[in-house]
């Protein structure tokens, strides 16, 4: 018990200590400016826009399963043998369709994310450090390791600025 509280008691000191020599700190969410610039919201409109008729294909598929599903549940008793095995066939087929697709979009917004962080992560670095020259500070931390902090410390507004001041 008398370590626990030793170990508590210096850790405690350690961290008071780095802190006192942080006097000027900001927080930022990187995440958040790189997604509220204007690139990251024209890039998301136009993969929207482009991936529309496989999400329209992907609910057309739903529906057809629901379909086949419903068929199944009120027709079982007087299918025949070959008409239920037509249906599975049939379900089978729309469910590789509907992986397919779905697999194809998700692949697609993986390619068009990582390229977009690609182009705009060197920037936003750029900015992190021309901000913290700026404001002097100390200590710049990921807003979401920080338990609270107050509103006028958050520079990541100022970020997505500069990043759409690139653009």
């Amino acid at each position: 018990m008398r370590h626990l509280f030793a170990t508590v008691a210096l850790t405690v000191a350690a961290l008071s200590t780095s802190a006192a020599y942080a006097n000027n700190v900001a927080v930022a969410d990187s995440q958040a400016a790189i997604f509220n610039s204007k690139y990251a919201k024209q890039t998301v409109a136009s993969l929207n826009s482009s991936l529309k008729p496989q999400r329209d294909r992907i609910e057309a598929l739903q529906k057809e399963l629901a379909g086949i599903e419903n068929r199944f549940k009120t027709d079982a008793k007087v299918l025949k043998e070959d008409q239920v095995r037509a249906l599975q066939t049939q379900a089978q087929s729309k469910i590789n369709e509907y992986n397919s697709t779905a697999e194809g979009l998700q692949k697609r917004v993986d390619e068009t994310q990582a390229t977009m962080y690609k182009t705009l992560l060197p920037k936003l670095e750029k900015i992190i450090e021309e901000i913290r020259k700026e404001g002097n500070y100390d200590i710049i931390i990921e807003k979401k390791n920080v338990i609270w902090s107050s509103p006028a410390v958050d520079i990541t507004s100022k970020i997505t600025q500069r990043l759409d001041a690139t653009q």
